[in-house]
């Protein structure tokens, strides 16, 4: 019985040493074995908006809805790939977070700007389109697309309200 195993272990060893030589004389034989691989080209994103405005931008947050592959597909492709990024099954999409206050600190406001910037303000500095007017104890009044308006850290007690006050018309 043993030597009915030897004799099949012989021949699969054989066999596989056969194997190895024949792929060791197509190795040397083919010398170049990536000679024929083509490597395509890789798709090009569009300019980002950091680089247009010199990059000095604060804590800038990237538009992904925004930022497309410049490709050319057909229209339903392109339809569906919509579709799936707008349904974030894969993941979501990146938001800018609201405009808010988000502390005072003597006379500079850390802000953050409808677009995503967040940076110290002094009376009177702009940032992001928000320019800052007033600091106040626990509020702030900016002037954004040509209305003023108030943020305050948190409501409650502190101080009064920075907009102008409303004279009434009596009649």
């Amino acid at each position: 019985m043993l030597e009915r195993a030897e004799m099949v272990l012989k021949v699969v060893c054989l066999a596989l040493a056969a194997l190895v030589l024949f792929q060791c004389s197509r190795f040397l034989i083919r010398r170049d074995s990536l000679a024929h691989l083509s490597i395509p080209a890789l798709p090009s994103l569009p300019d980002n908006s950091d680089a247009q405005t010199g990059g000095k931008t604060t804590n800038s947050i990237p538009r992904i809805e925004s930022q497309k592959p410049a490709t050319n597909l057909p229209p339903a492709i392109s339809a569906r790939i919509d579709r799936i990024t707008q349904s974030e099954i894969l993941g979501s999409i990146i938001r800018p977070l609201p405009m808010a206050l988000l502390g005072i600190a003597g006379q500079d406001a850390f802000l953050r700007a409808p677009n995503g910037q967040t940076g110290l303000l002094k009376e009177g500095e702009e940032l992001g389109g928000v320019k800052l007017l007033r600091i106040g104890t626990n509020r702030v009044l900016i002037e954004h697309e040509g209305q003023q308006k108030e943020l305050s850290v948190f409501s409650g007690f502190g101080s009064e309200t920075l907009l102008p006050k409303q004279k009434e018309n009596p009649k």
